[in-house]
């Protein structure tokens, strides 16, 4: 069921954040947060896709800083793919040695509350942080197990899909689309690009699971890249997506949400379930040293989310917004430039 429409000016991104608690969530419906780009044109039923995400999502709100840890599994990889998930500041991309989602699973399980409602689903929006020369840069590679992640920054839209397509990902014309509208909006971009192992074809019917990796990046709320590109092609093929959030006070997941012919509305875009107000001992013991590292000081709240949507078509990127309802000028200063991310009409003004 998808909830009512959220009273006041969709401008007002501050006010929205603040006030976040009424929000039902969306109708079911998924596919990986970013755009999937293969090394050649393929029939949609024969690209990879995405079959599992976990996610870690550690966000220090004193510092206005996220740490986006990610693990997905693929169908069908015996061939280079990639994908790209943008941020709306500079990311930091590094590799995470132990993954942290089997124990994070036994210690804080997704247990759904009687009252909740919904499920997930996703596209997304954002705004950038500030502008950059040129047309498309290359600002950092690094090597992540069997993938490789480029930093890219990116001006032009058709540089950028450009620069795919010379590095073995051919993009399609929703992926440059999708491109186009971040570009827009000044974000940044993490490009995955997976190379196989000789023996890949062999083992096609298995899934690939991608190393973990972690992507940092500043923003004064979580932020979730949930916006992906048009798909063609409906699958059938089961999906979850499981999220942890940490962070020092509760939140609500909030998205933008389009039907064609009917104004945008807020939704809450995936399923809530646990909700941990007293959880620093609890993840000091169940995260290494090398993710513990990344805690923020003081009390720490865990909740759980889940989303078994197949399509997110109509929705936009997810913000975690504070159930805190009030917001000194300070901390509403810094999000105006998350404007975009519940407003896609501002995306052609963000710059």
């Amino acid at each position: 069921m998808m909830g009512p429409r959220i009273p006041g000016s969709l401008r007002l991104c501050a006010s929205v954040l603040a006030c976040a608690l009424a929000f039902v969530a969306a109708a079911p419906s998924a596919a990986a947060c970013g755009g999937f780009f293969s090394r050649r044109p393929v029939p949609p039923e024969q690209r990879p896709t995405l079959s599992r995400e976990k996610v870690l999502i550690v966000h220090d709100a004193a510092r206005s800083r996220e740490h986006f840890i990610r693990e997905v599994a693929f169908r069908r990889a015996d061939e280079r793919f990639g994908f790209v998930v943008p941020t709306p500041s500079l990311p930091e991309v590094a590799k995470v040695d132990s993954t942290p989602f089997t124990k994070l699973r036994q210690q804080f399980a997704f247990a759904a509350p009687q009252a909740a409602s919904g499920s997930g689903g996703g596209r997304g929006s954002g705004t950038g942080f500030g502008g950059r020369g040129g047309g498309m840069q290359v600002l950092a590679v690094e090597k992540v197990g069997s993938f490789t992640a480029f930093t890219l920054a990116a001006t032009d839209a058709g540089a950028l899909a450009g620069w795919l397509k010379k590095n073995g990902l051919v993009s399609t014309p929703e992926a440059d689309l999708w491109l186009e509208h971040y570009v827009r909006m000044g974000f940044y971009y993490v490009a995955m690009r997976y190379d196989p192992p000789s023996d890949a074809t062999k083992r096609r019917s298995a899934a690939i699971e991608a190393e973990t990796l972690r992507i940092s990046f500043d923003t004064p709320v979580a932020y979730y890249p949930y916006f992906e590109p048009e798909a063609k092609h409906s699958t059938t093929a089961p999906r979850l997506l499981e999220v942890w959030y940490v962070g020092s006070h509760p939140v609500v997941p909030v998205a933008e949400y389009t039907q064609e012919g009917r104004p945008a509305r807020w939704v809450r875009p995936m399923q809530a379930g646990q909700d941990d107000r007293d959880a620093r001992q609890k993840l000091s013991e169940t995260l290494d040293p090398q993710l513990a590292a990344l805690l923020p000081a003081g009390p720490l709240v865990v909740q759980t989310f889940q989303d078994q949507k197949r399509r997110r078509t109509g929705f936009k990127d997810v913000l975690f917004a504070s159930t805190q309802r009030r917001l000194d000028p300070e901390t509403r200063q810094k999000l105006e430039p998350l404007l975009a991310v519940l407003d896609g009409a501002l995306a052609s003004e963000a710059k």
